[in-house]
């Protein structure tokens, strides 16, 4: 299943958000434990430039959505407490997202 986030980030934080996901490529193991149980088959942020905030759009594919945020939350791997960390450090702002179309929701039990 697919999870999207939408937040807004000052501008100051952008660098540092920046360089904590450049990071990530030194910490394969850690990723892959995370990923592992968790759930997770793969991730991706984007930044989003906007007249205002700029937007962070999280998209992450897992197995069970409830069983990933539980997992993280609950997760002691230095990986997971850093980014738990950064978040709520940069304190992203939640963006107010209107869900206008999800196929799953036509398309299953046909």
């Amino acid at each position: 299943m697919l999870i999207t986030t939408i937040a807004r980030v000052d501008e100051d934080d952008v660098d540092r958000l920046r360089s904590w996901l450049a990071d990530l490529h030194g910490r394969r193991d850690e990723l892959a434990e995370s990923y592992r149980s968790q759930g997770t088959r793969t991730e991706q942020f984007f930044l989003i430039r906007t007249r205002g905030l700029p937007l962070l759009v999280f998209v992450s594919e897992v197995d069970d959505v409830e069983e990933a945020t539980r997992s993280f939350l609950q997760s002691n791997l230095p990986i997971d407490v850093d980014f738990k960390s950064l978040v709520q450090e940069i304190s992203p702002e939640e963006a107010d997202v209107e869900l206008l179309y999800d196929s799953r929701l036509h398309l299953e039990g046909s």
